[in-house]
């Protein structure tokens, strides 16, 4: 589909320059911008969610006791997740739960990756935030799969968190 748009000379300058800072054509730039907000921002506006710095939330989760984070991890795992993936998907599946990690990655709190392989898939969530923050992340994306129904095996390291999901998950 080929379709324009007026933009003020200082946003395509700042388009143009991230692109190249990210060695990607300025096309494939302003349609991952319009993917990210197709498929994730224009959804999180609905929940009331706010932006904080990375250095900020890492200095939250340093003054939070373990327990708490876990407490933390869970409640938080258990409500926004599911109430997204209803209003984006209407069902809340294995494949939409691995879908959600997918596109919260996008948040920046960690990155994403994903191997399938003899029935298993295995996802990795990479972080700078720390033990703590693997704390946090593992109990929320623990909660995430208890609410789809999935049982899971959770392994924390201090720069990521790897979530295993078998054939019959």
């Amino acid at each position: 589909m080929t379709i324009s748009f007026r933009v003020s000379e200082s946003a395509f300058k700042a388009l143009q320059d991230e692109a190249k800072k990210h060695n990607i054509s300025l096309n494939t730039l302003v349609n991952q911008m319009f993917v990210s907000f197709a498929e994730y921002d224009r959804y999180l506006a609905r929940f009331g969610l706010v932006k904080v710095g990375m250095p900020t939330f890492k200095k939250i989760m340093n003054a939070a006791t373990d327990s708490a984070l876990v407490e933390a991890g869970r409640l938080a795992g258990s409500s926004l997740p599911e109430s997204f993936i209803m209003a984006k998907r209407g069902e809340l599946s294995l494949e939409n739960a691995l879908e959600y990690l997918r596109l919260s990655s996008q948040a920046n709190m960690y990155d994403y990756s994903e191997v399938s392989r003899s029935g298993t898939t295995s996802v990795t969530l990479t972080h700078d935030l720390g033990a703590k923050g693997s704390i946090f992340i593992a109990n929320y994306a623990e909660a995430i799969f208890k609410s789809a129904g999935k049982s899971v095996k959770i392994t924390q390291y201090p720069d990521s968190v790897t979530i295993e999901v078998g054939a019959d998950g």
